[in-house]
C-alpha cells in the first residue's frame, strides 16, 4: 500500500486495519507493580505457588468439633482467630471457637455455625447440626503448579487481586507505549484563550489526550508552528524529560542523541496531512526516516490520513478537522494500540440496528457516522446524530458509536441492520 503510484485506489478502512495488523508488533514486556498493571496484558502464565487455599480454614464464624463426635454439649478449650496457627488434636466433647478464615487445628473436623449454638461460659450447646462441614479445604480452589492466569490476559481488578493473593507482586506485562502528539497550525490557540478573528481553540489535543487515557500511554504533546525547518530543528534537538525519567524507556545507544521522534513508539501529528502549501507532515515524516504507507483513504470523514512506519514505530498524520480526528483515532490509532498491547486481535465492528432513519445521501466513499447507541432487549439500537462537516464537533457531545455506511449506500431506514464501532 505504498503510495509511489499516485493513481492507486485509496484504501478502505478494512484494508488499513489489515495493514496495521500486519506491520505492528506487541511492545516489549517489562515487570510492573500490581498498582500499575491494571488494564495491561500479562505476558507470562501465572501458576499457583502452593495449594489454594494453602490450609483447611473455617468458612464462617463458629465452633470446630470432631466430625465423629455425636455430642450436643461441648467444652470450649481454645479460640482461633484468622492468622493464628494452633494445631491440636481435639478430644471427644471438646470444641474450639474459630473465626472466618481461621486455620483448622487438625483433620477430621466440622465447624458448627455460631448461629446454631448457645454458649454459657465454657459450655457450648449445639442447637442445630447438619452435614455441612463449613470448611474451605486445602487445594479446593487450585493445586500447586496449576495455571491461574493465562498469558495474554488483560489484567482486571479481579485478576490483580488473584495475583496479589499468591504473592505475584511484579507481573510481566506489556510496557506502556510512548506517544508523541504534535499539534500543528498557526491558527490554533489554547482552549482557555480567547481566539482572535481567524483563530480557533485547540480541541484536537484535548481529544487525543482523553482518547489515549484508555491505554495509559506515556504521552507528550507539543504545539508546532507551520514552519517546517523550525519543527525539524526542535524535534532533532529537544528530548522529553518525561520519557527520560521512565524506567521502562530504554536510553539511546551510547554516544547517540535521544530524540522524541525516533525514540517514541507512536507519533501522532494533528493536522498538516492534506496537500496544501503548509501541510508538511508527509515531508516531516520522510525527513525522519519514516516510510509512507498510506497518504489518502476512501473514508468520509478522514480522507487525508497518512500512515507511516520506521522499523517498529508507527506514525499517523491525522486530518486536522476534529470529527475526522475522532474517526481516525477510533479506527486506526486504536488498532495500532491494541496490537502494541499484545491483546489478541478482535473485530471492532459490531452488529446493531438503526433506531431512526439515517439520511446519508449517496456518497462515493465509505462513511463513519456519529451515533448514540443504547442496548435495548439485548440489541444495540443506534440513533444517528446530525453533523454538517468534518469540522463539526457538536455530534461528539453524545456520540458513543460510529455507524459504518458503505460507499454508494442510499438513505437507511429505521430498523435497518448496520455495523458500528463503539467509540472511546
Amino acid at each position: 500500500m505504498n503510495p509511489q503510484n499516485q493513481n492507486r485506489r485509496a484504501p478502505s478502512a478494512d484494508e488499513i486495519i489489515a495493514l496495521l495488523d500486519g506491520i505492528c508488533q506487541p511492545l516489549a514486556a517489562a515487570r510492573a507493580p500490581l498498582h500499575e498493571a491494571a488494564g495491561r496484558v500479562l505476558r507470562e502464565p501465572v501458576c499457583a505457588p502452593e495449594d489454594q487455599p494453602p490450609f483447611d480454614r473455617s468458612a464462617m464464624d463458629g465452633f470446630a468439633i470432631r466430625l465423629d463426635d455425636a455430642n450436643l454439649e461441648f467444652k470450649i478449650v481454645d479460640e482461633i482467630r484468622a492468622g493464628d496457627w494452633k494445631p491440636r488434636e481435639l478430644q471427644i466433647g471438646e470444641a474450639v471457637q474459630i473465626s472466618t478464615g481461621g486455620a483448622l487445628p487438625g483433620d477430621g473436623l466440622q465447624v458448627v455455625m455460631k448461629e446454631n449454638v448457645r454458649v454459657a461460659g465454657e459450655i457450648l450447646t449445639v442447637v442445630e447440626r447438619d452435614s455441612n462441614r463449613c470448611i474451605r479445604f486445602r487445594g479446593e480452589d487450585a493445586r500447586a503448579g496449576q495455571v491461574l492466569v493465562e498469558s495474554g490476559t488483560t489484567l482486571t481488578p479481579g485478576a490483580l487481586a488473584l495475583l496479589a493473593s499468591v504473592g505475584h507482586a511484579q507481573p510481566m506485562v506489556t510496557r506502556l507505549p510512548r506517544v508523541l502528539n504534535l499539534a500543528t497550525g498557526n491558527e490554533i490557540v489554547p482552549p482557555e484563550q480567547t481566539p482572535q478573528t481567524g483563530q480557533i481553540r485547540d480541541s484536537n489535543s484535548v481529544l487525543v489526550r482523553a482518547f489515549l487515557k484508555h491505554w495509559q500511554v506515556k504521552l507528550e504533546q507539543r504545539r508546532m508552528p507551520e514552519d517546517e525547518s523550525a519543527v525539524r530543528a526542535a524535534l532533532g534537538e529537544v528530548w522529553s524529560s518525561a520519557f527520560r525519567r521512565s524506567e521502562e524507556t530504554p536510553m539511546p545507544p551510547e554516544g547517540g542523541t535521544p530524540n522524541p521522534i525516533t525514540d517514541t513508539d507512536l507519533l501522532l501529528v494533528s493536522g498538516g496531512a492534506s496537500v496544501g502549501e503548509h501541510d508538511f507532515t508527509r515531508r516531516l515524516l520522510e525527513h525522519f526516516g519514516f516510510e509512507i504507507l498510506v497518504c489518502k483513504t476512501a473514508l468520509r470523514p478522514g480522507r487525508p490520513l497518512i500512515v507511516a512506519r520506521r522499523g517498529n514505530q508507527i506514525a499517523f498524520g491525522l486530518p486536522g478537522n476534529p470529527l475526522a480526528h475522532f474517526v481516525c483515532l477510533n479506527l486506526f490509532v486504536r488498532a495500532t494500540l491494541e496490537k502494541f498491547s499484545g491483546r489478541a486481535a478482535e473485530n471492532i465492528f459490531q452488529p446493531g440496528t438503526l433506531a431512526a432513519k439515517l439520511e446519508s445521501g449517496r456518497n462515493a466513499r465509505e462513511t463513519f457516522w456519529p451515533a448514540r447507541g443504547e442496548m435495548q432487549n439485548g440489541e444495540m439500537k443506534l440513533t444517528p446524530l446530525r453533523w454538517s462537516s468534518s469540522g463539526d464537533l457538536t455530534a461528539l457531545a453524545l456520540a458513543n458509536s460510529l455507524i459504518r455506511v458503505k460507499a454508494e449506500s442510499s438513505d437507511l431506514a429505521a430498523g435497518a441492520a448496520v455495523e458500528f464501532v463503539p467509540t472511546i
